[in-house]
């Protein structure tokens, strides 16, 4: 696992965040000079918005990923995970003074298993995006029981097969924010506040594909993201 930092050590509990998801959350990335590598998306300008050197930033968004893609992730990857965030019980290595609520983990998934849906299995959602999610959740509250923000889908309906998408997006979003709900996750809903913006400003100056994000969709989700990180860490 490649792991990207931010900020310098301190002698502080660092405050870890690790982001899961596609890619709208990988945005280059593996491929990023900067050597926290956390690419040219809205996880970039997360960091760069954060004033606190202590925090450090795991970008392992990956392109192409569904559901069913981090899934595979974190059954590989869990004591890692769990030795990021410095959970005494589950990590390999020595205990540290680190508190599960002083980290956050981060999901951002559903753009690419609409595709799945639409192109190759139809009962990908509801059925296996559900069942997916409820065991993403699951293992991550195995090794992590602070902060855990669960981000919202989203589709532009240009171009226009897109409109054929939202009935399957909208039962993504009910499925995201009943297992939010259960597994005490912070639900962030992106897809409004993109639309709006997208009415204000023109749809060409939020995204370029009806995917993906320009530098101005990015800091608009990046600013939605600070705005529960402030809520679950300073309120």
């Amino acid at each position: 696992m490649k792991k990207a930092t931010y900020g310098q050590a301190s002698p502080e509990p660092v405050r870890t965040f690790i982001f899961l998801g596609d890619s709208i959350t990988d945005s280059g990335h593996l491929w990023d000079d900067d050597p926290r590598c956390l690419g040219q998306g809205y996880v970039r300008k997360i960091a760069d918005n954060l004033s606190d050197p202590s925090c450090r930033l795991v970008n392992l968004g990956q392109e192409g990923f569904t559901t069913g893609d981090v899934l595979r992730l974190l059954r590989r990857e869990e004591q890692a995970l769990a030795d990021l965030l410095c959970r005494p019980e589950t990590s390999s290595k020595a205990p540290c003074p680190c508190q599960t609520d002083t980290h956050c983990v981060s999901l951002l998934i559903g753009a690419n298993d609409l595709s799945v849906a639409v192109y190759a299995d139809p009962s990908w959602i509801p059925d296996r995006f559900a069942a997916n999610i409820h065991e993403i959740l699951s293992l991550i509250r195995c090794f992590h029981t602070g902060p855990l923000f669960v981000m919202e889908p989203f589709l532009f309906p240009t171009p226009s097969e897109h409109r054929h998408w939202f009935p399957l997006l909208d039962k993504e979003h009910r499925i995201l924010r009943e297992a939010a709900g259960q597994y005490g996750c912070l639900y962030l809903p992106l897809q409004n506040i993109l639309n709006r913006a997208a009415a204000k400003q023109g749809e060409r100056l939020i995204t370029p594909d009806g995917i993906h994000l320009t530098g101005e969709g990015n800091r608009i989700v990046a600013g939605e993201w600070l705005k529960a990180y402030s809520a679950a860490f300073f309120s």
